[in-house]
């Protein structure tokens, strides 16, 4: 699977502050909204916030504009939008129960 600047650096930022469950789901094919989706899943609230920061950090060094971001700690899902690429952050109760990953066939 090709894999952009984007994309890289989201999940290199991810790996390096230990996200679990890192998926990159190719949807350039399924939807008109993105490129890629990029699920990953933070153990509590509070990893789910440094997620946010880390990634908005990482992303702006690089140059990269977050379009739109979504949700918040408390609600145990954040969604960051880039343009090409969608990153959805979890904490494992709440994927599991959103179902994404079925939806999207990810094998986990």
């Amino acid at each position: 699977m090709r894999q952009t600047k984007e994309v890289k650096t989201i999940v290199a930022a991810l790996e390096e502050h230990k996200a679990e469950a890192i998926e990159v789901v190719d949807v350039k094919e399924r939807t008109p909204f993105a490129d890629f989706f990029i699920l990953a899943t933070a153990p509590n609230a509070k990893a789910l916030s440094s997620y946010f920061d880390i990634l908005e950090e990482a992303l702006a060094k690089e140059k990269i504009e977050i379009r739109k971001a979504e949700g918040t700690p408390e609600s145990e899902w954040v969604v960051i939008d880039t343009g090409s690429v969608t990153v959805q952050l979890f904490t494992e109760k709440k994927r599991l129960e959103i179902g994404l990953d079925d939806l999207l066939k990810v094998k986990r």
